[in-house]
């Protein structure tokens, strides 16, 4: 809410807290109805068929929900996380769509997204499906969480067309500036900082001594992708854009997403600080084919969930 909050216009800020709180709702609501089964629950290569509204019997939750099985955390705990993670992935189509959509366009995709589309990618990496057959890794989410959101995000923001005043009928590129980079950049704080929860909590058991070994490559990345994209906009633009820094943590969080749990802290480093260069480059060449993305989610959760799995 406030990072996209503070990267759209004055006039819209309001709207898009309002929308983030709103599909927050119904993300929990239609994942517990539906979506946890189809990511986790006992089924085919394709989704999951079982554990409909987490109506299970105590003695029969390890084989209705096998692929969880393998922490011992009560299954309400289970979703609680995991709806978590739906949640991110739904936001993150919407910040590629800010300033141009219809309230119910938004609840009416929150509904698929959350009940279909991010399931059925999720069962087939973490719910034993024919990703995870074939010995695919993504330990917290690059591709699951970040990567269907992004791609969901391609769609929308192709489909929609650009802001009124985006682009000049000349082509250029009109820049239409966030009204609080303050703002954006606490919201960066509050997901550098959730990131804790993110990464390190997918190993569900935080007793466990890799739980802060975790923290340290999430960490690391993102320290290496604030400065690397800085360092990067400055020479490609002439200046250190504040933006630009801002968005360099979260492409590397994004990309250490995957990674997180079996790389070593110089890789993690090494990881962060290519995401964030990239995400610069990516950022300029998406805005110059006429895309708009106000966040730029297209190249923070895109193109860095691609590196990061």
């Amino acid at each position: 809410a406030t990072l996209e909050a503070g990267f759209c216009r004055t006039k819209n800020a309001g709207h898009i807290a309002w929308k983030n709180l709103v599909n927050l709702a119904i993300s929990a609501l239609v994942f517990w109805a539906v979506g946890f089964a189809i990511a986790f629950g006992t089924g085919s290569g394709f989704a999951g068929s079982s554990g409909w509204f987490m109506s299970v019997a105590p003695d029969q939750v390890n084989d209705v929900f096998a692929s969880l099985s393998i922490s011992g955390i009560p299954i309400s705990t289970k979703y609680l996380f995991e709806f978590a993670f739906a949640a991110v992935s739904l936001a993150i189509v919407y910040g590629a769509l800010l300033e141009r959509t219809k309230m119910v366009v938004y609840f009416v995709f929150a509904v698929a997204f959350t009940g279909f589309i991010y399931p059925v990618v999720g069962h087939w990496i973490w719910g034993g499906g024919w990703l995870a057959q074939l010995g695919m890794q993504d330990f917290a989410g690059s591709t699951v969480v970040h990567l269907v959101g992004a791609t969901a995000a391609l769609v929308g923001a192709v489909a929609l067309g650009p802001r009124i005043g985006k682009y000049g009928k000349d082509g250029s590129v009109r820049p239409i500036p966030g009204h609080s980079m303050t703002l954006a950049l606490l919201g960066v704080i509050i997901l550098w900082l959730g990131w804790f929860g993110f990464n390190p909590g997918s190993t569900l058991g935080a007793m466990n001594l890799s739980f802060a070994d975790i923290a340290v490559t999430t960490n690391l990345a993102a320290a290496s992708g604030v400065l690397s994209a800085m360092f990067t906009a400055w020479i490609v633009m002439g200046k250190p854009d504040i933006g630009m820094t801002g968005n360099g943590a979260i492409a590397a969080l994004v990309a250490i997403t995957a990674p997180c749990a079996f790389v070593e802290p110089w890789a993690a480093i090494v990881i962060g600080g290519v995401a964030g260069a990239v995400m610069v480059l990516a950022v300029l060449g998406i805005d110059r084919i006429k895309i708009d993305d106000p966040i730029g989610a297209l190249s923070c959760h895109g193109i860095s969930g691609i590196w990061g799995t």
